[in-house]
């Protein structure tokens, strides 16, 4: 078996990486051959090249961002989020070899069509947490997913460490119905002037995705210059809530590192690192002692 997999994660890079090498990983286990493409506007660099789609038995797409499928048409394709691939690796390959469809090429413009539409709701949203890192990003894929699921019109800027990723346009903010601020800090909203803005914090956007873009819509309101000055939102956490989400925020890369080396050294089977010497040991030692002792 060829598998091909792709994954799509825009806000959630993190995302994109664990779940591209997780199924990488699991997909070896089973004596598959894999190609993998991990999408991201600022490079292009890890696409899946004609021959790989070609030879590919099994696509797997795996995203909350665009994909372009036109280049998948005729081949078996599965689709789902990353939330349902991280759940269960091994189950999910199986599932997307059972469910797996022979791709359309009337299937590859439909979503293009359903964008056009202007029967669903239009909503741009920025999420921003004190540190910029883990509520930023894990705030912003939830509601995507939340909005997916609810067929609405989204787009998202994340305001982290980073500076601001996938900033809205002005035409964006002019058609949406309302501007969602799933923020724990202060954000500018000069450019929101006119428009119904809606409040929240990143937990709530979090933790209460499609219950958060329903009372967006219903709820948004024209902020004057006094009623914004006043919103909680607007108010930085600091104190021992602050130093507790940046510690958190920084232990991320080491938790994503270590689980990663981890999952690579179940690549050399379950129990291989037993073995001493092995590359399999030299890898769950790194990623399970040395990376979580850290931590």
């Amino acid at each position: 078996m060829k598998l091909a997999i792709v994954t799509a994660c825009p806000n959630g890079k993190v995302s994109s990486v664990l779940s591209a090498r997780l199924l990488e990983a699991a997909a070896l286990r089973q004596g598959w051959e894999t190609s993998v493409e991990i999408i991201d506007p600022n490079k292009s660099d890890q696409q899946l090249s004609a021959q790989d789609i070609e030879a590919a038995d099994l696509v797997l797409v795996v995203n909350t961002g665009p994909v372009d499928l036109s280049r998948f048409v005729g081949k078996r394709l599965f689709q789902d989020s990353p939330a349902h691939a991280l759940q269960d690796v091994d189950g999910f390959l199986q599932r997307a070899e059972r469910e797996a469809q022979v791709h359309a090429a009337s299937e590859a413009v439909t979503p293009q069509a359903t964008d056009s539409s202007g029967a669903q709701p239009r909503i741009v949203a920025i999420t921003a947490c004190p540190t910029g890192v883990a509520h930023t990003f894990m705030a912003a894929e939830a509601i995507q997913q939340a909005a997916k699921r609810l067929n609405y019109d989204l787009q998202v800027e994340t305001q982290g460490s980073v500076g601001a990723r996938n900033p809205l346009s002005a035409k964006a903010i002019a058609e949406a119905d309302v501007v969602l601020l799933a923020a724990d800090i202060e954000v500018n909203t000069d450019r929101f002037a006119g428009k119904k803005i809606y409040r929240c914090g990143t937990g709530i956007a979090l933790k209460q995705s499609e219950a958060t873009l329903k009372k967006a819509l219903a709820e948004g309101q024209v902020e004057s210059d006094e009623a914004a000055a006043q919103s909680p939102a607007r108010q930085e956490k600091a104190g021992v809530y602050k130093h507790l989400l940046t510690g958190v925020s920084f232990m991320l890369p080491m938790v994503v590192a270590g689980g990663l080396l981890i999952a690579l050294s179940f690549v050399f089977g379950i129990t291989a690192f037993k073995e001493q010497g092995t590359l399999a040991a030299a890898l769950m030692q790194i990623g399970g002692e040395a990376a979580f002792k850290i931590i």
